[in-house]
Formats: C-alpha cells, sequence, structure tokens
C-alpha cells in the first residue's frame, strides 16, 4: 500500500490522529490536516506524515490543503472527513438551545458542517478523475437519537449521515464510495463530563480507528457504520428514497 495516499482532517487529536497512525502503520502516505499547528507538526513527524495547517470552517484553506496534498504528496485514494466539535468546549457548562449564542452555533456549524461539504468538494472531483478510491464522513450516534444536552451536535451529525449517502447515491457509478461511521463514546479531547465514566464507557479512539479504515478500504459505498464500545460494529440501515415514495418499503 505504500503507493496509496490518505487525508485525514482533524488529525492533531483523538480520532484523526488514531486514524492517521494506523494508515501510515499500513504503509500509506498521510496528509494530516489541523487547525493545531504545534500537534499536528509533532504527530507527522513522528510517525512520518505530511502535515497541512486547515481550518475547515474556511472554504479557501480546505481547498487549499487539498491542493497542497494533490501537489505534495499526491491525489488522495482515501479521505476520513473527520474534524468535530461540541457546542460547548472542554470545560464549559452546557446551555439551554434558547441560551446558546450565535457565535457557537455558527462554529459548531461550521466545522461540523461546513467542513465536511469543503472537503467534499475539494475532494470529489480530484478523487473522481483518479478513478476510484473511498471517503469515510464521522458523524455519530448522536445523528441517530436524540443528545440532550447539545442538540446542535445531534443536529449536525444527522445532516452528516444525510450529505454522505446523498453524495454516495450521486456517484454510484463513478468508482467513488463515500460512507459514514457513527462511534458511540469515543474517549477525545471534545468529550465532556456528562459523558464521563461511569455514565458512559469511553472507546479507546484506536478502536473506532480501526474501523475507519475498515470502511475505507472494505466499507461499502453508502454504508453508515455504528460501532459501539464493547461491541461489535453494525450496519444501520437506511431505505433508499425512491424505493420509499413508490411505496415499496414499509414504513
Amino acid at each position: 500500500m505504500t503507493d496509496k495516499i490518505a487525508f485525514v482532517t482533524g488529525a492533531a487529536s483523538g480520532i484523526g490522529e488514531a486514524v492517521s497512525r494506523q494508515l501510515r502503520a499500513a504503509g500509506m502516505r498521510v496528509a494530516m490536516c489541523d487547525i493545531n499547528a504545534s500537534e499536528g507538526e509533532r504527530i507527522a513527524q513522528e510517525i512520518g506524515g505530511y502535515f497541512i495547517h486547515c481550518d475547515v470552517q474556511r472554504v479557501d484553506s480546505v481547498e487549499a490543503a487539498v491542493h497542497e496534498c494533490a501537489s505534495t504528496v499526491g491525489v488522495p485514494d482515501y479521505a476520513h472527513l473527520n474534524a468535530g466539535i461540541m457546542t460547548a468546549a472542554p470545560g464549559e457548562r452546557f446551555l439551554a438551545i434558547e441560551d446558546v449564542s450565535i457565535e457557537q452555533y455558527r462554529r459548531i456549524t461550521g466545522i461540523n458542517m461546513d467542513g465536511v461539504f469543503f472537503g467534499l468538494k475539494a475532494l470529489v472531483p480530484r478523487m473522481k478523475a483518479k478513478g476510484a478510491g473511498a471517503i469515510t464522513i464521522t458523524a455519530s450516534i448522536a445523528g441517530l437519537g436524540a443528545l440532550g444536552i447539545d442538540p446542535l451536535y445531534s443536529m449536525s451529525k444527522y445532516g452528516m449521515i444525510g450529505l454522505g449517502r446523498g453524495v454516495a447515491a450521486a456517484n454510484a457509478k463513478t468508482g467513488l464510495r463515500v460512507n459514514v461511521i457513527c462511534p458511540g463514546v469515543v474517549d477525545t479531547p471534545i468529550l465532556p463530563e456528562e459523558l464521563s465514566p461511569p455514565k458512559a464507557v469511553r472507546m479507546p479512539p484506536s478502536v473506532l480507528a480501526e474501523e475507519v479504515v475498515d470502511l475505507l478500504l472494505r466499507g461499502e459505498n453508502g454504508e453508515v457504520r455504528v460501532k459501539l464500545t464493547g461491541k461489535p460494529s453494525f450496519r444501520m440501515e437506511v431505505p433508499d428514497l425512491n424505493a420509499l415514495a413508490e411505496g415499496k418499503v414499509n414504513t
């Protein structure tokens, strides 16, 4: 796999760091993108990756990062669009929806949703032109249910499942696969105290990273995979909208 190239956002910590490490261990050349330059550069140097500074909230920054990857490392064969936050920063108090500031709203939608859209916008045409490959989007089980402490986080992850499925359907005949990973509670820096043990058992990022790498290498186009702590992963079945509209799917 030494000729394969991977592009990872949110690569300076948590899930993105673990995925970058495993992809690099598999022999891939890895472009590690993050806004945290000091940690990103340190980890990239440690594992032999290539760090690219990127603010996923800005379309010009994402486009520049993809361009730098393509021109310096190569057009990606695999991409993990992973950067994400919760509405409240670690250590901050979660607020009722009516008390969330516009700035907080713009920040979480900018990173969790815009960042993935900008990544797809920049990556899809380049990867299709290369002929094949896969993009995995990090969503969450919060996108499959209700998260009372952070409805905006839940909203953003619902959106990423729909976006990933839609882009997968639109590119079904191109050779490019797009799929989604929905983890349970992962032990990352964004995790709030409300989801800490004993209230929730944390999954090591390395465990979730194994699922992401498997999705990149072998996952089906449009697949939505769920991985919970201490349990085998499973695929979430989502009905085809055309079949649903034609009454061919029971609801």
